[in-house]
């Protein structure tokens, strides 16, 4: 979704097309698309692996929105690309249907590798040209070592910053994420023992207000590199002038590379 009025183009980057509730997930609720077993024993999960490896993947996914059953006609591929400074760029983008046209960026996500091992989100962006909201300060979504049931929060200041690099809205937020465990999946790409990370944001810049949930399972799909090998997202965003719901689902398919 495309924030089209005002400052607030910058909350595109937490919201998706469809409408469900914003409830957060439970780590063994039904997942169209996928075959989920029961929850395996799991000593820990780093969080460098929580999130990528060293040799980062290129990989498609299908996608579900709202309440359907069936994937989408186009595929999501997400690409992930490294530095030395321990930094990660993830962007999602959305394929398009003739291979005349060039796939379109919905949303990108900056993190940082902590000293302590833990991983942080900086900053998300919605399409190109849009609204970035800086994390102020970054988000930490995983400690070096997580074990089941162990959860992190953060309070933070989401800051709006148009693609000047001005601030024109910020407002006070807050997220939590939890270490659910490690779960068997069956998707399209085959089967996987996946950790699974619940996350829960709450952003809040003046003129609009979001709740994100996310169910992410993560799973090593190659030697040596892990990727996401399906996530659920809803969210629930409100404006002066409305609200509005979404919902959707992503489920690998294949790796590019």
């Amino acid at each position: 979704m495309r924030w089209t009025l005002l400052r607030v183009a910058c909350l595109s980057a937490f919201l998706l097309g469809g409408c469900s509730s914003p409830q957060p997930f439970s780590a063994d609720a039904p997942a169209r698309g996928l075959s989920l077993g029961v929850r395996l024993p799991a000593e820990g999960m780093r969080s460098a692996e929580f999130l990528y490896s060293h040799d980062p993947i290129i990989a498609r996914y299908q996608q579900y929105r709202g309440s359907s059953r069936k994937a989408s006609k186009r595929r999501v591929e997400r690409r992930v690309s490294a530095d030395d400074a321990g930094n990660w760029l993830v962007e999602w983008f959305r394929l398009p249907s003739s291979d005349k046209r060039q796939p379109k960026l919905e949303r990108s996500t900056t993190y940082h590798r902590g000293g302590d091992g833990s991983v942080l989100a900086a900053r998300a962006t919605g399409d190109v040209g849009s609204y970035t909201s800086v994390f102020d300060p970054p988000v930490r979504l995983s400690l070096a070592l997580m074990k089941p049931g162990d959860r992190v929060e953060s309070t933070f200041v989401t800051r709006a910053v148009n693609t000047r690099g001005k601030q024109v809205d910020f407002g006070p937020s807050s997220s939590w994420s939890e270490y659910a465990g490690r779960q068997r999946i069956i998707t399209p790409l085959g089967t996987f023992d996946a950790d699974v990370v619940l996350t829960h944001w709450q952003l809040d810049l003046g003129v609009g207000k979001v709740e994100r949930n996310e169910r992410t399972w993560i799973a090593t799909i190659l030697p040596g590199r892990t990727t996401v090998v399906a996530q659920d997202i809803s969210s629930e965003y409100e404006t002066w002038w409305g609200t509005g719901r979404s919902k959707q689902r992503l489920v690998i398919e294949s790796v590019v590379r």
